[in-house]
């Protein structure tokens, strides 16, 4: 699908905190200010309320750390209904991915992101085990799209900033037939809503994001168009949705993971990620 693209507002404010996030320190104050008197970091959330969303290297990192920090843990099913919790004050912070909470305290400025975890996270869009054809052929695209400058051009607009150079590969060389559960399409399962990297666009209709278009450099190297459903995330990262034939290729801002390599491969890693905590600012 030939998306409607347009870059999101929080560009300009995103180059900033998004330029070496990786190697942010836990618990340490968020570029661009000083943090809400109160909370920091985990430590300072004891017998208070910490938003997470189901399925996600967040929620395992608050549950990991949850007997020593001794706060409560609220399962949202999505990144909205997490972060809307601090804005709504029924939940003291939220942890979530650094990129999408950056976006999130842009857009509601009375929100904050006080602290990063360096978790050391990449993401990847995954296919089933059954379609290492399609596997390949993304990596191409993506490996052709670093080697022109494309990937580097989307990965400013959505960020402002120039691409890391350690993510995508380097072979260019597609193996094997890749296999498409409706001709014509590459249809990829992903999960609303995510801004920046996948979401609604203000005609309440067209699917936009980094995401998106990172995975039009595919389609367009298999000479196909994207189409789009949105799906429960946890049914992506299972690989059900690939056995349930619902979709060839999963893109929503997934972590790469052991158990989830196992259950549906992914491609090179595309975006480098990491943990943080939002609160009321």
């Amino acid at each position: 699908m030939k998306s409607m693209l347009r870059a999101a507002g929080a560009t300009a404010a995103l180059a900033l905190v998004l330029t070496g996030c990786a190697n942010s320190q836990p618990a340490s104050p968020a570029p661009g200010g000083e943090a809400p008197a109160g909370i920091t970091g985990l430590a300072d959330l004891k017998g208070k309320i910490l938003a997470v969303q189901t399925d996600t290297t967040g929620k395992v990192y608050a549950e990991e750390h949850q007997a020593e920090f001794g706060y409560e843990i609220k399962v949202f099913d999505d990144l909205p209904g997490t972060a809307n919790a601090v804005l709504a004050g029924t939940a003291d912070a939220a942890i979530n991915d650094n990129g999408v909470l950056f976006d999130f305290a842009v857009q509601n400025p009375t929100t904050k992101v006080v602290a990063e975890f360096d978790t050391g996270e990449q993401y990847g869009f995954n296919v089933s085990s059954d379609n290492p054809g399609l596997l390949s052929v993304a990596n191409a695209a993506l490996a052709e799209a670093k080697a022109d400058g494309t990937f580097n051009g989307i990965y400013q607009k959505w960020f402002g900033t120039d691409a890391p150079a350690d993510l995508l590969g380097d072979s260019t060389e597609a193996t094997g037939e890749p296999k498409l559960i409706e001709a014509g399409a590459l249809t990829v399962c992903t999960h609303l809503a995510y801004r920046p990297f996948q979401y609604l666009d203000e005609d309440n209709s067209t699917i936009i994001g980094f995401d998106v278009d990172l995975v039009d450099v595919i389609a367009k190297k298999l000479g196909v168009t994207q189409k789009i459903v949105d799906i429960e995330f946890g049914q992506i990262t299972s690989g059900a949705v690939f056995a349930a034939g619902k979709c060839d290729l999963g893109a929503a801002a997934i972590t790469i993971t052991e158990e989830r390599q196992a259950a549906a491969p992914f491609t090179d890693p595309y975006f480098n990620a990491t943990q943080a905590l939002l609160v009321k600012g």
